[in-house]
């Protein structure tokens, strides 16, 4: 067996493995009679609130590709629905590979520098999530969860995100400073390789720095942190009318910190979807607030549906509009990889 179906097996299983955590002492028949006394109507908001994360993702990432080039708005959100619908239904992440070979397709730049500026959307939003998570314990400080009570787990959870997100930021802006220093490294990790392959890989290694270029741009940086800031705003905002849905009576402070918990936790590999991760994560981080579990995997279930929903039918309408293939972008990428 080749080692990336060994590491989609071992996704499946941690994702079962976290589903059997979420569903250990649950009670199926309250779940059933919280889902049929809930009031669907608080979902046009919520999808609304989730729809508009997604488009500023898309606003955010022309941002990010201005050194390279400047894209169309409506090619980059097509890009975005379709690389999130592709992590939501194929293993590895392969979404984010999918988003950058689909924009760099349509706006015919590299694709290895369109990838390059999703690596660093990533790490402003995994820097924005702490700044949130940092921010929501202020104010339940002072919202019936006294702080100095803040669980050890999610201090720890905040700093491993911490050192995650700034070392690799740090990492990023070394290689987009020092272009040469990364070609040495390159050829000394990849030496034994044969000529051919090793100029591949420096080739696609220096198109990824040229996607690091607005590292180099203090304004830009700023506009893409308010942003990310922006984007994290509109889902916290659907976490917390998504909980009005169920008349789960949780604060917008405890709805960003729900919504951190699960964006921190489904970077476990997993299955496609997070299934199992999501719903676990969720349900840890209501159980700060003694919510019920059978309430909050009913809330999980809900709220996760609803997205997959979302994220699957905006990209499978993109994928239409654009007559393209999920099964065939896949099979491109492993063309153009190897």
């Amino acid at each position: 067996m080749k080692r990336s179906k060994w590491v989609v097996v071992a996704g499946i299983l941690i994702s079962i493995f976290f589903l059997y955590l979420a569903l250990r002492k649950v009670n199926v028949e309250e779940i059933k009679r919280i889902l049929k006394l809930a009031n669907y109507y608080w979902l046009f908001p919520t999808a609304i609130s989730y729809t508009i994360a997604i488009l500023m993702r898309g606003v955010r990432w022309r941002y990010l590709l201005l050194p390279i080039k400047k894209c169309k708005i409506l090619n980059l959100i097509s890009a975005v629905f379709i690389g999130f619908m592709a992590n939501n239904l194929l293993p590895l992440r392969a979404g984010e590979l999918i988003r950058a070979y689909v924009n760099g397709k349509k706006e015919n730049i590299s694709k290895s520098s369109s990838f390059a500026t999703i690596i660093v959307e990533r790490v402003f939003d995994g820097l924005a999530l702490v700044i949130l998570l940092l921010v929501a314990s202020l104010f339940l400080g002072s919202a019936s969860y006294p702080q100095h009570t803040f669980p050890e787990w999610l201090k720890k959870m905040t700093y491993l995100a911490w050192v995650l997100f700034l070392g690799t930021l740090i990492l990023l802006y070394i290689m987009m400073r020092s272009k040469e220093l990364t070609g040495r490294v390159i050829k000394k990790l990849f030496g034994f390789l044969k000529e051919p392959v090793l100029k591949k890989i420096l080739n696609l290694t220096s198109s990824f720095i040229e996607g690091l270029n607005i590292l180099r741009q203090r304004r830009k940086i700023l506009t893409v942190s308010s942003f990310s800031i922006l984007v994290w705003t509109f889902e916290g905002t659907t976490f917390y009318l998504g909980a009005k849905a169920l008349n789960l009576s949780i604060t917008y402070p405890q709805a960003y910190l729900t919504m951190v918990v699960i964006a921190l936790g489904v970077m476990i590999p997993s299955s496609p979807a997070f299934v199992g991760v999501y719903e676990y994560f969720c349900i840890t981080a209501l159980a700060l607030f003694a919510i019920d579990k059978s309430l909050a995997l009913s809330y999980a279930v809900l709220l996760h549906f609803l997205q997959f929903s979302l994220i699957v039918g905006f990209g499978l309408f993109f994928l239409w509009k654009e007559n393209l293939s999920l099964w065939k972008l896949k099979e491109e990428i492993n063309d153009y990889s190897s």
